[in-house]
This record gives structure tokens, C-alpha cells and sequence, in this order.
């Protein structure tokens, strides 16, 4: 549908667009040629005027004067913030209202959702009071309320002093490419010329690292290997890898050492030996789907009976916390498909689940061809969604971190949900950033967090493995200089 909008300051325009995006995601804003004529008024005491003169007169207009910001709790930073707010919470109200259409997600169209909710427990608000404004300032629907405060304050408790920080580190090479990965990644078999180099900056960056955290006297929390595979290395690389990272990084400070080894078929007993030794305490071993026919489709080069191998070694050998991911929305299959995987992988019994759905993304293979997959229903999608989480909760899972990504399919979002005490700290730190995170290796993001507001300021290395080697040296200056700016 395409807007015509008259608004006082054109700055306000692009929150303009996103909240009509809420309701109609193909929505443009134009000056002629336009469905629907939109006015945007708004004054300095927080009162909000929406008007849509094409609209009957009794369905055209939205108003309102906000008490709630004037409470001494808010400080003078949130005020701009409160007025982008109420203006998407006219627009949804009146266009939504109009076309009948109620996003569970209110005005809310950020990656990370329980930000709101611990923003407002900052400012002193008791989970009652913020449940009453994730409902009316944020229009969120009950069911997704609740969720939000269950997350958010089974969170609080991990939240950190200023001189604690965790770490990621980003080995981008996989034995193949999935097909709906996004992620800083490339294949091995067209890239495998690269790693020795690439290997040789990142012992210069932990090394770097190392005496980063002395001279500030930062507690290493958690440390995350990630990528990418870190598993596709050969044996003697990765050994390595592990031990620099634990001889240099983790410290009796660290709660929690994970390794992401999504690909089953880069598991093998040497492997899961290596990281016993170097005291990996988490795997991740990602099914994504329990049908063979979808892993060919998406492009993983193992099997059903090859991820439950792996995940049987793992178990025999080891006593990691597991984390399974599965997909919701994979092209060919639908809800009832997807809970099938859910119950197949209940019985292997993982610490921790984590239901991502399905999101077209720039960087992904699928991106130009997204809208010619086979994909199931909206509804069906919302449904399977909902009927996993009442599943896994019976099993003894509950949901610790959420977040969403834009275009996401059927309104849904990522979910992590483990059982009790097994929780991913690094997940937590990373989504509701109140603690630094340095991000070492292939496309690696820093994120400095500052300020009683946790303010945050991203620094993110190269993606492409070459470039990351080239620039290693500049890259680990910068790095130093800014963290001595914001947090020495």
C-alpha cells in the first residue's frame, strides 16, 4: 500500500515508515499516485495526533495525551525515544484497526524485544507496572507480554559488574555453505588455502587479547567459539586453537567455554577429546531439521543417522551441556514436519533447544529466490511456533533468550530454552548487551558497553579471511585504543 504523510519534522519520517511496515510490510510512502493520506501532529507535553482524512470519519483519527512519560522514574533521555513510540502506537492503532490486523508485537520491530523490558526495570518500574507498559505504550499482545517478562527476569540474575566481559571468537569456514546462512562463513572447499594464514592473525589477536584483559582487569565470563564451524578445522589446528584459547583467555573467573559444532559431520572422537582437554564446558550439534530430504535441500552434507552419531559420541565421551538448533519454516515442510523434528530431538535428550525461524536474509543464497520457496502457510507456521514452546515446557525446557530478525516469516522469533541451570550466559550477554563482548577472528563484532545507560559501540572485524590477515595489526590497535577510551 502506498502512504502520502504530512509530518512536522522530517526526521520522524523513517520511524513513520517502519511502523507502517508493522501493518503492511510492503508499504511505501510516496507523494503522488499514494492509497491513503496520513497526518502526523505531535507537541512538546507528548500529545499525539494520527489523522487519515480519506478514512469514514468514525475510523480516521487517534489521539492521545501521554501521562505515563511525566512519572520522575523516565530521565530527559527517554523522552525522544517515548515520542517515536507513541507515534508508531498511532499508526498501528488507526491503519491497524482499519485492516484489521494486530501485530503480536506491538510497536516492537527491533532485533531484541526484552531490551524494552530491562530498560524499564532500570528505570525502577516493578515487573507489574512494566507489564502494564509493554501492553498499552508498546501494544504487545498478553501472550507475547508474559513471554517477555518470563525471559526478562529469569535474565537478571546474570547481569554482571562493569569489569566482566565475555568473548566471541569467529572461525568462518565451513565445510560447505547452507543455503540460508547469513553468517561470516565460507567453504572449505573453495577457501581451504586461506586458514593457515588466517590462523597465524588470530594466535596474534588472542595473544593481543590476553594482554588487553590484564591491563584492565576484566573477568572473563564466557568464551564462545562460533562461526562458521569451528569443528571443520583438521585436528591438529583446532587441538591448537583450544589450547591457545584456554592457556591465554579462560581464567577461574570463566563460567562457561562453548564451541559451536553444528555440523555433525565434522565430530569425531579426536575432536571431542581436544576439547575435553582444553576444558570446553558447552557444544552446540545442530540438527536443524530431523528429515533428510530438507538437509540435501538446504545443503548440509550429513545425514539424520550421521547427527545422531555424533551426538551419541558426544555423550559417551563427554559430559558437555548440548544445545540442539532446529529451523521452523524450512522450504517443503510444514508445521506438523517441524513438530516431528521437535519430538525426535526431545529424545536425545539436549540440556538446551533453540527454535530459529525461518528469515530471508541479504547475505544468504536464498535471498533473490526467497519468495519462489516452498513455504508453509503463515498461520501454520504461528501455530507449530506456539505448540513447540507448550511442548518443550512439558519436557522441562523454558525460554531464556528471544530475539527476532526483520522479515522474520509469520511474525515469529528465535527462541533458546533450556532446562534448569544450563542456560547460555554468552547468549544472554550477547542479545541483552549489558556486558562487553569482544569479538575476536573471522567477522567477529566487539561490542563495548558503557554508561549507567548501557550505551553500546560495535567495532567488527573482516569477514573475508584474507582481509582479516592483512589487517590484523590495525584492527588490534583500534581495538586497544577504544577500550582504553570507554572503559579504561
Amino acid at each position: 500500500m502506498k502512504f502520502f504523510v504530512e509530518i512536522q519534522d522530517a526526521r520522524q519520517l523513517a520511524n513513520v515508515i517502519a511502523a507502517l511496515k508493522i501493518i503492511d510490510p510492503q508499504a511505501e510512502v510516496t507523494e503522488e499516485h499514494y492509497d491513503l493520506r496520513l497526518i502526523v501532529e505531535y507537541s512538546s507535553n507528548f500529545w499525539v495526533r494520527i489523522w487519515a482524512p480519506d478514512l469514514p470519519e468514525d475510523e480516521n483519527l487517534w489521539e492521545m495525551q501521554d501521562q505515563d512519560i511525566f512519572d520522575p522514574r523516565y530521565q530527559e533521555s527517554d523522552y525522544p525515544k517515548r515520542l517515536k513510540e507513541l507515534i508508531r502506537l498511532g499508526i498501528i492503532s488507526l491503519l491497524g484497526k482499519r485492516f484489521d490486523r494486530k501485530p503480536i508485537w506491538g510497536t516492537l520491530s527491533a532485533v531484541r524485544p526484552t531490551k524494552i523490558f530491562h530498560h524499564l526495570r532500570q528505570r525502577g518500574f516493578s515487573v507489574a507496572e512494566t507489564r502494564q507498559k509493554l501492553l498499552t505504550i508498546y501494544a504487545l499482545t498478553p501472550e507475547i507480554t508474559d513471554l517477555l517478562i518470563e525471559i526478562g527476569t529469569r535474565q537478571e540474575k546474570f547481569f554482571q559488574p562493569a569489569r566482566t566481559v565475555s568473548l566471541y571468537i569467529g572461525i568462518p569456514f565451513c565445510p560447505s555453505r547452507c543455503r540460508y546462512c547469513s553468517f561470516a562463513a565460507v567453504s572449505l572447499e573453495t577457501h581451504h588455502h586461506l586458514v593457515k594464514g588466517f590462523l597465524e592473525a588470530l594466535h596474534l589477536e588472542i595473544a593481543a587479547t590476553r594482554q588487553l584483559i590484564r591491563e584492565h582487569g576484566f573477568q572473563v565470563e564466557s568464551v564462545y567459539i562460533g562461526g562458521g564451524t569451528p569443528t571443520s578445522l583438521n585436528l591438529a589446528d583446532f587441538a591448537e586453537l583450544l589450547q591457545a584459547v584456554q592457556g591465554s583467555l579462560v581464567s577461574e573467573h570463566t563460567r562457561e567455554f562453548t564451541v559451536e559444532a553444528g555440523r555433525p559431520e565434522t565430530i569425531d572422537a579426536d575432536k571431542i577429546q581436544a576439547m575435553k582437554n582444553a576444558g570446553v564446558t558447552r557444544v552446540c550439534v545442530n540438527p536443524q531439521t530431523m528429515k533428510d530430504e530438507t538437509l540435501q535441500l538446504i545443503g548440509r552434507r550429513h545425514s539424520v543417522a550421521q547427527f545422531i552419531q555424533a551426538v551419541m559420541m558426544v555423550e559417551q565421551m563427554s559430559h558437555f551441556i548440548v544445545n540442539m538448533d532446529l529451523i521452523l519454516g524450512l522450504p517443503g515442510e510444514n508445521g506438523a514436519d517441524f513438530l516431528q523434528s521437535c519430538q525426535q530431538v526431545l529424545q536425545l535428550k539436549p540440556e538446551n533447544i533453540t527454535i530459529h525461524t525461518l528469515a530471508p536474509k541479504r547475505a544468504a543464497a536464498w535471498h533473490k529466490d526467497f519468495a519462489a520457496l516452498d513455504l508453509t502457510q503463515e498461520q501454520d507456521i504461528g501455530k507449530a511456533w506456539n505448540e513447540a514452546l507448550s511442548m518443550l515446557r512439558r519436557e522441562n525446557y523454558f525460554p531464556y533468550y528471544i530475539y527476532r530478525q526483520r522479515s522474520i516469516l509469520a511474525e515469529q522469533a528465535n527462541i533458546g530454552l533450556a532446562r534448569p541451570e544450563t542456560e547460555n550466559i554468552y547468549n544472554i550477554q550477547m542479545m541483552e548487551e549489558r556486558e562487553t563482548i569482544l569479538g575476536l577472528g573471522g567477522g567477529a563484532i566487539t561490542k563495548w558497553v558503557f554508561g549507567s545507560d548501557y550505551q553500546v559501540l560495535r567495532l567488527q572485524n573482516p569477514k573475508c579471511p584474507a582481509t582479516y590477515h592483512r589487517d590484523i595489526g590495525k584492527l588490534i590497535v583500534k581495538k586497544a585504543q577504544q577500550t582504553r577510551l570507554l572503559l579504561g
